[in-house]
């Protein structure tokens, strides 16, 4: 059932009903193992330019997704304070490009926040290697195909197609590989399903894993081009994935990079009309 905007989407797209999406954590049919929500209320999403994301459960616990704050041009300045976040229980990385894993602004969120961190395996290991005090989850989650369950919110690391290297002076400075790039699914307490799919390709397992196994409600985009997908292959990955909404990401934070959504919300109304557009602002949350 093709859900319209003005069901899903209050205050421009800002706010998300919570009765609008309602129906999103009911009756979906899917391979992965379904459970019963074990809490009740809305799952909140702030986009924090780029790549990086905070997510903020229904039981109030905050995941930071690719935090690249301190040298992040669209990064909220208020997120650039110490301590702006009030706490951060978990902090997943997909790959360990500059613009995604600064080790300065990790090295600031462990000591001040003691967060989990979740990475891939290589990645974890360079983490911990210049972060002693990272309580890094290696051995509970390190690798692509696991799930791991923190606190009633299961992650699992998916396949992303990607270089991943780390640069730890910057964009200018030496790469050196710290393993794979990865995505994430994100089943939160109430039930939500979030793909998160990391700086990647197009890539057939957006239909077959992604979409018909794990089936997101909501699926996270990079649709930039030049290092990543471009609109036109973020729409057709919408396609292969069926979620119900869309949030497109890493675009507008370089010059090179494509500058709007206009181009993907054409292609959206060719390729997945049924997908809705949630587009963000940064520092902007929605509410599902």
């Amino acid at each position: 059932m093709k859900v319209s905007r003005r069901h899903l989407f209050k205050g421009l797209g800002v706010t998300v009903c919570a009765a609008g999406l309602g129906h999103l954590l009911k009756g979906v049919p899917g391979k992965a193992e379904e459970r019963k929500p074990v809490a009740d209320g809305k799952t909140g999403i702030e986009w924090l330019g780029h790549g990086s994301f905070l997510f903020t459960s229904c039981k109030a616990r905050n995941i930071l997704l690719d935090p690249w704050i301190t040298t992040n041009p669209k990064c909220p300045g208020k997120y650039k304070k110490k301590g702006s976040f009030g706490q951060v229980d978990l902090i997943l990385w997909t790959h360990g490009h500059v613009d995604h894993f600064m080790l300065r602004d990790a090295q600031e969120l462990v000591e001040q926040y003691n967060p989990k961190v979740v990475a891939p395996w290589e990645l974890s290991f360079f983490i911990k290697s210049e972060i002693p005090a990272a309580d890094t989850q290696t051995f509970t989650l390190g690798n692509k195909g696991a799930t791991a369950d923190f606190g009633g919110i299961k992650i699992t690391m998916v396949e992303a197609f990607h270089s991943a290297g780390a640069q730890l002076t910057g964009f200018e400075g030496t790469n050196r590989f710290v393993g794979e790039a990865v995505g994430y699914i994100i089943e939160f307490e109430n039930g939500l399903k979030i793909y998160h799919s990391g700086d990647t390709s197009l890539i057939g397992d957006m239909k077959t894993i992604i979409g018909d196994y794990y089936k997101p409600h909501v699926a996270i985009l990079p649709i930039g081009g030049v290092f990543t997908m471009g609109p036109n292959e973020a729409a057709y990955a919408c396609k292969l994935i069926g979620p119900r909404v869309v949030i497109p990401e890493h675009f507008a934070t370089f010059p090179v990079l494509t500058q709007s959504t206009e181009q993907f919300r054409k292609c959206i109304e060719k390729d997945a009309p049924e997908v809705e557009v949630l587009e963000l602002k940064p520092g902007t949350r929605a509410e599902i």
